[in-house]
């Protein structure tokens, strides 16, 4: 009589025909996997972002009607460069505001942001870049602005647009082009810090 050929499957313990995924430590692993995976496009897609930011650092960008913009960053080898245009973006942010000083040290942020200084403080200023508005004929300084990037948002806690321009559309220019430049290098969102106070005291005051 011939024997009865039994599956192998049939014949085997319950917990020995579960799939792999079942194993909690595995499928642990499997999100921790996934997790690294997706943190490593975000830094990959962020180095991209910062790249093409600094490929454009110094470098005046003609808008219209005689004005440039350009992206400043302090930099050791081309300081003196840096110095007079950082030096008179910081003279026209204190036109239009209070020096403010940090609690913990008395020195001026402005400053601090403008020409990225480190120094032993709770607050943390580093990071900067400062954005120029200039007239193309004589370099006049019209606007100054102060940006930090985030991930995929750009913050811009001070904007300046010196007395005499004012009223004449230079804000909106210098904030249309940066706006336009940073959506192409995958910035979704630039915040204002101004507008978003001005917006929560509009709130407070109804």
């Amino acid at each position: 009589m011939k024997r009865k050929r039994t599956s192998a499957m049939a014949s085997s313990p319950s917990w020995a025909t579960q799939t792999v995924s079942s194993d909690p430590e595995i499928q642990s692993g499997s999100r921790k996997g996934s997790k690294t995976r997706k943190m490593n496009e975000i830094l990959k897609d962020q180095r991209s972002m910062i790249s093409g930011i600094n490929r454009i650092l110094g470098t005046p960008i003609p808008v219209s009607n005689n004005l440039t913009w350009t992206l400043l960053k302090p930099h050791k080898r081309i300081e003196s460069y840096y110095g007079t245009k950082l030096s008179s973006a910081l003279n026209a942010i204190h036109e239009c505001f209070e020096p403010s000083k940090d609690p913990y040290t008395g020195r001026d942020i402005s400053e601090d942001i403008v020409f990225d200084l480190e120094y032993d403080s709770e607050m943390n200023l580093r990071g900067f870049y400062t954005v120029i508005l200039v007239r193309s004929d004589d370099e006049e300084m019209i606007c100054a602005a102060t940006l930090r990037i985030s991930g995929d948002v750009a913050e811009l806690p001070l904007v300046a647009t010196r007395p005499q321009f004012r009223r004449l559309g230079m804000c909106k220019i210098l904030m249309n082009e940066l706006e336009n430049r940073l959506t192409e290098y995958g910035i979704v969102r630039v915040f204002d810090w101004q507008v978003a106070a001005q917006e929560t005291a509009h709130q407070i005051s109804k």
